[in-house]
Formats: C-alpha cells, structure tokens, sequence
C-alpha cells in the first residue's frame, strides 16, 4: 500500500464521517483538523479505531497526541511509520 493510497484512504474516511460526506467543502492534506473543528478529542479515538482496523496496525498509547492527528498528512505518516 502506497502512502498516497493511504492519504487518501484517511482522507475518504474523514470527509464521510467527520464532514458528513460534504464533499464541496475541500480537505487539504495539511488542513489543520483540530484548529479547524473537523475533528475533536473524542472524534480522534474513533479515528484511532478506523486506522488499526483498516490499516492492520496498533496504535500505542504515546502515539496518541495531538501532533500525530492534527493533519491528514500527520496520520498518514503515522500509519506509514507503523506498516
């Protein structure tokens, strides 16, 4: 699996359940989720729950901040780093 599948797999994913499948409204890979409300705290463990479960990888527990989710490209190198 390539990283940009992998983005875009996030990406997907993000836009149907955080955006409500609005897709007019653009999600750039370095948009700030958080800062921009797309995602909130309890928003990011279910997430995290996507992620292992589509990807095949455990997240640990200090791989849980806000720097690794605060982008699509943030989480994409996230779940690159543990493939």
């Amino acid at each position: 699996m390539t990283p940009q599948h992998i983005e875009q797999v996030i990406k997907d994913h993000i836009i149907q359940e955080y955006q409500h499948g609005n897709t007019e409204e653009a999600l750039d890979s370095d948009q700030s989720l958080i800062v921009e409300g797309v995602i909130d705290s309890l928003g990011i463990f279910t997430l995290i729950s996507f992620i292992e479960q589509e990807f095949s990888i455990k997240v640990r527990p200090e791989d849980v901040a806000l720097e690794n989710f605060e982008s699509v490209n943030a989480i994409k190198n996230l779940v690159v780093s543990r493939l």
